[in-house]
């Protein structure tokens, strides 16, 4: 299957390996339409509140507060351009951040992947023996990665399942467990992401959102499951792309070695994490895993071809906002007083920090088929103020002339990102 833009060979390079050094034999490859929607919601970590920080969502439209797989199946569109998969995928947004005199967080890309003709691919791996590779039940969810990292443990195969490349083209790319630091990657950045390839055969969720899930044997891409009969084999790759033009201004950034941070507050990378939330339509996904292995280079068309799925690469699917809050998280310029959730910069560790404020709820959720944007509900819940209030400023927090522990230096917010038997692919690229 083609990537538009991007130079010959980008596929043999950068997503054959992952395929080949795991247990499976086939694949599909395709590119998500559209980000749905992006705002502090995360119905798995954080069910019927506001999450603590921002994360960008796929799938289908039926997100939000809470969810289920019935609710999932009900919505009326999906940015994901397989029709039957109505599944949500989500992960937390990246920055860029300068020090600009008025202390605002700049930026000048987003998460909303139609805008900047940037470009989101899932990737399904799976054991093409009939049967071996398992569909996700109802009400299935993970979540890999945790957001409170902030130093690395080699040993960690959840830790090993998070990785960066430095993207050189007409060079070496090169992998590292933690955002590039003074290194340049004149093609952008890849961040990725795996999932645990092996389920328990009984439990939908856990307490922990992991227990229930895990990692192959060997590591994230090699080995076995303790019974791989009944484990779907699920691999989800997060991957972000920062363009020539970012790298140009990393100059100007207020740590130029590493000018990026993620919004739960992460500028190291270790807390890179993404979630999962299972919406196929019932017996389809099965169907796909036993069927879905007629062409090895992962072009998803022959399996429409064959009557498995559907595909539609044209459709586009939006939500309006739940979270009322002032963000340009949704807007393709602008600037921010302060991280979503009023998240300090944290390292190299991480101490929890509680905003005071909960931005009020709205309701009814519209959904929309345009960029523009669709009606806005009104207030269901007012914003609430916290009587006890616990605020992040110890040796966590990376201090500076520029940076108060409530107000980190400005940021240029990036485009985003992921989760599960997937991988995804995402290209920010501006003017291109």
């Amino acid at each position: 299957m083609p990537f538009p833009g991007r130079p010959a060979g980008f596929l043999g390079t950068f997503v054959l390996p992952l395929f080949l050094a795991s247990p499976c034999g086939a694949y599909w490859l395709m590119a998500a339409n559209n980000i749905l929607t992006t705002q502090r919601l995360d119905p798995i970590i954080s069910p019927g509140s506001v999450s603590t920080h921002a994360h960008s969502v796929l799938g289908g439209s039926n997100f939000g507060l809470n969810t289920s797989t019935a609710a999932l199946r009900k919505s009326s569109c999906t940015s994901i351009p397989i029709p039957e998969d109505k599944s949500n995928y989500w992960f937390p947004v990246g920055v860029k951040h300068f020090p600009w005199s008025n202390g605002t967080f700049t930026r000048q890309a987003h998460s909303r992947l139609v805008l900047f003709r940037s470009n989101c691919y899932l990737d399904y791996l799976f054991n093409d023996t009939p049967g071996y590779t398992t569909e996700f039940p109802d009400d299935f969810r993970m979540v890999s990665g945790d957001p409170t990292l902030r130093t690395l443990d080699p040993s960690s195969f959840a830790q090993q399942a998070i990785t960066f490349l430095c993207l050189d083209f007409n060079g070496k790319s090169n992998r590292y467990n933690e955002l590039p630091r003074s290194i340049s990657c004149p093609s952008g950045i890849r961040s990725q992401i795996n999932f645990p390839s092996c389920w328990n055969g009984k439990d939908t969720d856990s307490t922990d959102h992991k227990s229930h899930v895990a990692f192959l044997s060997t590591g994230p891409d090699n080995g076995t499951c303790t019974d791989p009969g009944s484990s779907p084999r699920f691999i989800c790759q997060l991957v972000y792309w920062i363009s020539q033009v970012f790298e140009d201004q990393r100059k100007d950034a207020m740590t130029p070695s590493q000018p990026f941070v993620q919004v739960e507050s992460d500028p190291t990378g270790y807390g890179y994490h993404a979630d999962f939330f299972n919406g196929w339509d019932s017996g389809v996904l099965q169907k796909a895993l036993n069927g879905c292995n007629c062409n090895p280079y992962g072009d998803a068309t022959c399996c429409v071809n064959q009557g498995i799925f559907g595909m539609n690469t044209s459709s586009v699917c939006y939500i309006t906002n739940s979270v009322d809050e002032q963000s340009e998280l949704s807007s393709a310029l602008g600037t921010l007083s302060t991280l979503p959730g009023n998240n300090p910069i944290q390292a190299p560790c991480y101490q929890t920090y509680i905003d005071p404020i909960t931005p009020p709820i709205l309701s009814p959720v519209y959904v929309y088929n345009g960029s523009a944007g669709g009606p806005t509900g009104t207030v269901a819940t007012p914003a609430q103020t916290a009587i006890v209030t616990q605020t992040a400023n110890g040796s966590c927090i990376r201090k500076g002339s520029s940076m108060s522990s409530r107000r980190p230096p400005s940021l240029f917010l990036l485009g985003v990102l992921a989760t599960s038997v997937v991988n995804i692919v995402f290209e920010g690229v501006v003017g291109r």
